[in-house]
């Protein structure tokens, strides 16, 4: 069934995601065969430490099987968006000398100079590089966060303190949902699928709760899509409240197709400090 926006996207855009999302979904089901969760008490982490589970927890990434999982992410990106072909073969080629152990943790730490010097050694396209470590490496994030996710959601609020960043693996968000059943907002990792809670009138970047500098873009139509703007750090982030259709959707494909909401935040002055 196809979602109806106030702009029309491009032509296949939200069909490519929600394929590659099924990819995911499928490798990850075939991850977790091998894999056995450690008994990890993740809301003592937040709580005591400060820092995202990923930080304080080892978890062991086989270099074999990401290496395997990143070769099939080419085969689907070959046919998925066959436009790309022709740079995938030239990364495929150049996979036989990359260092795997480390492309994981480069990326999660947003290590932009590694692959661009890695990028320009081999002649390869910085952007698409990076998106294929990033995407290869999500199947495996989101097998680790899955056994914990209920207690990430029921942790509340005042557990952790840094609304904008995922407490398993420090990735920023700058998506939520207002939930369906009971009103309460959670935060969305689209790398590790981690939801977690925050107030529902909040700036995520800076921490202001007043009410009266807090607000809100909607497209006429569409309320249920929301932009939440701080008038006192000018920063955004968007929203869907599911109350408004009585439906829980899929955040992964939501805050994809909610791109207009970003377009309609940075025309107004305000900003998502993704750099920040």
């Amino acid at each position: 069934m196809k979602t109806k926006t106030p702009v029309d996207l491009p032509e296949g855009y939200l069909d490519f995601y929600k394929n590659l999302e099924s990819w995911q979904n499928q490798q990850q089901i075939k991850l977790k065969k091998a894999y056995a969760p450690a008994p990890v008490d993740v809301v003592k982490i937040m709580d005591h430490s400060k820092r995202s589970v990923m930080q304080s927890v080892d978890f062991e990434l086989d270099t074999q099987m990401f290496q395997e999982v990143y070769l099939e992410l080419l085969k689907f990106l070959e046919e998925a968006r066959p436009d790309t072909a022709d740079q995938i073969e030239i990364i495929r080629s150049s996979s036989e000398q990359f260092a795997f152990e480390a492309l994981p943790v480069r990326v999660l730490e947003g290590d932009g100079g590694y692959f661009a010097s890695l990028a320009q050694k081999h002649n390869l396209a910085e952007e698409l590089l990076i998106f294929t470590v990033d995407h290869a490496l999500r199947p495996f994030l989101r097998l680790w966060a899955a056994p914990y996710r209920t207690a990430f959601t029921e942790a509340g609020f005042e557990v952790w303190d840094f609304a904008a960043v995922c407490p398993f693996c420090a990735t920023k968000s700058n998506f939520s949902r207002i939930r369906v059943t009971d009103g309460r907002r959670f935060m969305f990792c689209d790398r590790c699928f981690t939801e977690w809670e925050t107030p529902n009138v909040y700036c995520i970047h800076c921490g202001n709760a007043n009410p009266y500098s807090i607000s809100f873009l909607t497209v006429e139509g569409f309320p249920a899509y929301q932009a939440y703007i701080c008038a006192e750090c000018k920063g955004y982030s968007k929203s869907f409240d599911e109350r408004q259709k009585a439906i829980r959707i899929d955040p992964f494909i939501t805050n994809l197709e909610t791109i207009y909401l970003d377009m309609m935040a940075q025309e107004k002055g305000y900003t998502s400090h993704e750099g920040s």
